[in-house]
């Protein structure tokens, strides 16, 4: 029965368990539907060449030390459909830490035919080639794009693929987001760094106790004494299913999209941070949030992340066919993924101690409501002003103690990820990683030569272009992420769009210049 079991599955079998190997089952907020469906690739562009053996035994290094092993682990199913990690005792040659693929090419980048293509920033907006034309280049082919490549093979849980060129180095890490995050990633990349240096490194935090329960738990001391904002608005029953139906009608009726970059150089988004500035003169003064840091001149306040996330929805919106003929009341929901570290290391009771590596998915969302009318209409100062109010009134702990309480009820009942809006919405997932610094991984120590070199970029990235690839019947479509600011102070984003939205984009950027 079992051979015509898995002949029906058309699945191979997993690696038989090594005896000697620990097993920790992956906490309840990595071990999701939607974080199982994506592979993240995040490749880095160094203008140097750098020493493999080094940045290979430093990488290799880290990962056999305490804590940090278990992302050495592999990845397996339990009897009960759930993740669990089998962490070897020691790494080997058969069983290694990371899986390695080294290319080299004798030439310069600027001679290979698709690296002469990567995008650079310019004088004005500029986007990308699809970057699945990248992929060739940057991904070993031999590389994990889903599930099942790691829990049928016998691999860790990151594939390192570096392609070297004469005068430049292409580093590449694959993984799959059941893994880590975005400062996740920043912690691996700072320890990898601290490691190629001889530096400490920080102590790896949440082996096998997940942190997070505790802040789940928390929740209940809550009840009563303060409302969930976004109660009102969770998605469930007929509403739901509404949704989900209308995303796969348009994941299927309109198949193709690309993944592109884009890059806003610095000088043009002084200009729209000036403008959005210049908006909140004439904004609800309830809507403002002020900068109370100096007492003496308190002032309007927007970050960064704010003005890029409602210049990236109206953008987007904008270019979608139906914006022009749908209601002006359809909800546009803007969902900012939101980091939960910092409140949980510095709000008491503190959960996460100052100064350790917490590797996971360690995030909860804010979220924005707009109608398409006030997308397409509103000053876009406006429209940043309503989402920084809307990230103060639910970052506080207790609203994100709800919030992350209420998702973790869901995920453990129907192992989906709670949404907020209305069964037509259009909804914008949107995800700044610029406080993770990822321009500034710093590479130096395995740069060959130039020591007189005295460029801000030696050792550093000059550009990333990460992708996610998506299995299932999830896609990354409409999505985007900040991957953050370069040396030069460019903002570089990334999103996957169907063509047809792309021709609209491309031309409202072209009339921005």
């Amino acid at each position: 029965m079992s051979f015509f079991s898995r002949w029906f599955r058309n699945k191979p079998d997993a690696p038989e368990r090594v005896p000697t190997d620990t097993v920790v089952p992956l906490f309840i907020q990595d071990d999701t539907d939607i974080f199982r469906s994506i592979s993240m690739n995040f490749p880095m562009v160094f203008d140097d060449v750098l020493d493999v053996d080094k940045l290979v035994g430093a990488f290799q290094q880290l990962l056999a030390r305490p804590g940090w092993k278990k992302l050495g682990g592999r990845l397996r199913k339990n009897n009960e459909n759930k993740l669990e990690y089998h962490i070897p005792a020691e790494f080997t040659s058969s069983r290694p830490a990371v899986n390695v693929t080294h290319v080299t090419h004798d030439m310069s980048i600027s001679a290979h035919a698709l690296g002469a293509q990567l995008p650079r920033a310019t004088s004005s907006i500029s986007l990308s080639s699809d970057t699945a034309k990248f992929h060739s280049l940057v991904l070993s082919p031999d590389g994990p794009t889903k599930l099942d490549h790691w829990i049928y093979q016998d691999r860790g849980q990151f594939h390192l693929h570096i392609v070297s060129f004469t005068d430049a180095t292409i580093v590449t890490l694959t993984w799959l987001h059941t893994l880590l995050d975005a400062m996740g990633r920043n912690a691996v990349l700072r320890a990898w760094t601290a490691s190629l240096e001889g530096r400490d490194i920080p102590e790896f935090y949440g082996y096998d106790v997940n942190p997070l329960a505790k802040f789940v738990e928390s929740a209940s001391s809550y009840e009563g004494e303060e409302k969930f904002i976004l109660e009102g608005r969770l998605l469930s029953g007929w509403a739901l299913a509404r949704f989900g139906l209308g995303y796969l009608w348009n994941i299927f009726y309109r198949r193709a999209e690309m993944a592109r970059t884009i890059c806003i150089p610095a000088s043009t988004f002084k200009r729209i941070r000036q403008s959005c500035l210049r908006d909140l003169e004439s904004v609800d003064p309830s809507i403002l949030t002020i900068d109370e840091t100096n007492k003496s001149n308190a002032t309007p306040f927007l970050s960064d992340g704010d003005i890029l996330a409602a210049w990236f929805t109206r953008l987007q919106i904008s270019g979608h066919p139906w914006s022009q003929t749908a209601s002006p009341q359809t909800t546009i929901t803007t969902m900012n993924v939101f980091g939960l570290r910092d409140l949980l290391t510095n709000t008491e009771p503190q959960i996460l101690p100052k100064g350790v590596a917490y590797i996971g998915n360690c995030v909860s969302a804010i979220v924005s409501f707009f109608t398409l009318h006030e997308i397409l209409s509103l000053p876009l100062g406006h429209l940043a002003a309503r989402i920084r109010k809307d990230l103060v009134l639910q970052s506080t702990r207790t609203q994100q103690a709800l919030c992350v309480h209420t998702n973790a009820k869901s995920i453990k009942e129907t192992g989906r990820n709670i949404l907020f809006g209305d069964s037509t919405m259009a909804l914008i997932p949107f995800s700044n990683w610029a406080k993770a610094k990822l321009f500034e991984t710093d590479f130096s120590g395995a740069v060959v030569g130039g020591l007189e070199d005295k460029r801000k970029s030696r050792g550093r990235p000059t550009l990333i272009m990460p992708s996610g690839i998506a299995t299932g019947m999830l896609s990354t479509r409409n999505a985007a992420n900040v991957t953050g600011r370069d040396w030069e102070g460019n903002y570089w984003l990334s999103t996957c769009l169907t063509p047809d939205v792309w021709v609209e984009v491309e031309k409202a950027i072209q009339g921005m210049d």
